[in-house]
């Protein structure tokens, strides 16, 4: 009987291992973000605003592409990106970057050349087709400019493009894509998945500048339309995380009509998390992948600049939201500490002047982004404005880490009743003397206890966030609700063994490996006595229908459904929990 037991505890110990390795692992990898401070931004900065004056071409426009190895820079154009070069050039220009100014102007000279004029509106392009995009960033490239200067020598042109963006927008809020000047009108219901968010940001924008010109009346449409259904009526899935909405809403609670404290709607306060969630579950697995064996579980994917920098201003957009509305300080620290993780990141990401001098032309490397040794204008822009955007970040406080919303806590406590299972206790230690039941369950109570004080500890350990280690360890106690909805009946011992108490009581009816790793995850959102109380209760009932002889009185077929019954009840609420993992910041 000794062996028996020493065999099924190290059976047991194996599959602790097993569940920890694929749970800190796997699940929940460690993460690696770069510490970074104001002077580090501001170097990668000047670099990337170097890049963009030095491309620069003499008729305004800038290098699109480039392979670095080979030397050969693309034929390519993009009116957008140009537009989005201009407006992040602006930016910098705000800040007092060298050259930021001159070179945005360059460009702006070279957009108006592209502007074509019809009954009270205007639309930059140089086909015969106009992109929402363009008017949009352009829009608010010429806002930054006029908010920074004081200059309105463009106030004409922002209205007239501006006019095109609200025609563009149907009732709903809904944005028109494209318009065809050759058929003069709109090209019917084809939308754009960053279009919408580019006019909202540029219309709130408008709003600021010009406050009596119904321009707010319609980003507020637009707003509300990305809020609450633009992911199901454009057939959007997985939901859109959009950089553009977290420049959107940073207008939007500035708006001085809105009540301070707390100027966003409902619909937008829940916008501002879910899109935290989406941009934040990003930036975990990219901050991942660059841990300590973060390519052997999340593979090579590597963004590219543009990739750091949507993410960033994203970010950056959705912080500056919440510094103006109260609902939002829980938050506003773990939206500071991604956008500052994903920022660390791109500038570990950027090619300095040492390895610039490695390739044939250093000037169009030194201060980029590359991908396969390729790199593209837009990567600078979304960067640049990424790096500028944290600036204010890191000098309002200290980010180092972020209170992240936990989980009701209801979910948590089913879960782990449900994995722990009472009618399993009482099945499993049918015939066993009931001091040897309760013996084995308080010894397993104290187990799962000590393990779960652990929890702080263990965490920064193995450097991992409260999202990663919720999701992968709900998605064990899923898998586990799942063999025992499979396999309703655990296997029984022996009743005159004299180690019953522990194995099979204590190991593997208590102590299970989804719930050893449970309660680090419980702790971690809300605390080690609410672990304890709920797994006290979990196993004083098991042992109380163990003391009934329920296993003995009720029917196997009413014993094996109930525990499916748990099971799958187990399972959609480890189901919820993985979703809010996966929309945490």
């Amino acid at each position: 009987m000794i062996g028996g037991t020493g065999r099924r505890l190290a059976m047991a110990g194996v599959t602790l291992v097993g569940a920890t390795a694929i749970v800190f692992g796997v699940g929940a990898p460690p993460e690696h973000c770069p510490a970074i401070d104001v002077a580090d931004v501001e170097a990668a900065a000047t670099a990337t605003v170097g890049w963009m004056v030095d491309n620069q071409q003499p008729d305004g426009r800038w290098l699109y592409e480039y392979d670095r190895v080979d030397d050969v820079e693309s034929d390519d154009y993009n009116i957008v990106r140009h537009a989005g070069m201009m407006s992040s050039l602006y930016q910098a220009a705000a800040r007092g970057y060298e050259g930021a100014f001159a070179s945005a102007d360059r460009g702006l000279d070279w957009m108006l050349d592209q502007v074509v004029e019809r009954d009270g509106w205007a639309g930059a392009t140089t086909t015969s087709t106009l992109q929402a995009g363009t008017n949009a960033l352009l829009v608010a490239a010429l806002a930054e400019r006029r908010d920074s200067t004081g200059d309105d020598t463009y106030d004409d042109e922002m209205v007239a493009l501006s006019t095109f963006l609200v025609e563009q927008t149907e009732d709903n809020g809904a944005v028109l894509a494209y318009y065809d000047l050759e058929d003069d009108r709109p090209r019917a219901d084809v939308y754009s998945i960053y279009y919408t968010g580019e006019t909202y940001w540029a219309l709130g924008r408008m709003h600021r500048a010009f406050p009596d010109g119904g321009w707010g009346a319609v980003a507020d449409r637009i707003g509300n339309y990305m809020a609450t259904e633009r992911d199901d009526a454009e057939d959007l899935w997985p939901p859109l995380a959009d950089h553009w909405s977290g420049y959107g809403l940073a207008e939007t609670a500035a708006f001085p009509e809105r009540p301070p404290g707390a100027p966003l709607t409902d619909a937008e306060l829940e916008y501002v998390e879910r899109q935290g969630g989406l941009i934040g579950q990003r930036v975990r697995s990219i901050s991942q992948r660059f841990g300590p064996w973060g390519e052997l579980v999340r593979g090579t994917f590597t963004p590219r600049g543009g990739g750091y920098g949507v993410f960033g201003e994203g970010l950056t957009g959705l912080w500056r939201a919440a510094q103006l509305d109260d609902r939002l300080a829980p938050a506003s620290d773990t939206l500071g500490e991604r956008a500052t993780c994903i920022v660390g990141l791109a500038i570990d990401a950027q090619a300095d002047a040492s390895v610039a001098a490695d390739y044939p032309d250093p000037v169009k490397v030194e201060g980029a982004w590359f991908i396969d040794d390729i790199t593209r204008m837009d990567d600078q822009q979304h960067a640049l404005s990424a790096l500028l955007l944290t600036v204010p970040i890191l000098q309002a406080a200290d980010v180092g880490g972020g209170a992240h919303p936990a989980p009701m806590w209801i979910l948590w406590a089913v879960v782990v009743i449900g994995v722990l299972g009472p009618v399993r206790i009482a099945v499993g230690s049918r015939g066993i003397p009931i001091r040897r039941v309760a013996l084995g369950a308080a010894a397993g109570w104290v187990v799962l206890v000590a393990v779960a004080s652990l929890s702080g500890w263990l965490v920064d350990l193995v450097d991992t966030s409260r999202p990663a280690l919720r999701l992968a360890t709900a998605s064990l106690c899923a898998l586990t609700a799942g063999i025992d909805l499979a396999r309703p009946r655990p296997t029984g011992a022996d009743p005159d063994g004299g180690g019953t108490w522990l194995v099979p009581v204590m190991v593997p009816l208590v102590v299970r490996p989804a719930l050893l790793l449970a309660g680090l995850s419980v702790v971690a959102d809300h605390s080690l006595p609410f672990f304890a109380v709920v797994v006290a209760v979990a196993v004083a009932t098991g042992v109380t229908l163990a003391w009934g002889r329920v296993a003995d009185r009720t029917s196997p077929v009413i014993l094996t459904w109930t525990t499916r019954l748990i099971a799958a009840i187990t399972m959609v609420a480890s189901a919820l929990l993985i979703v809010h993992a996966v929309f945490d910041f």
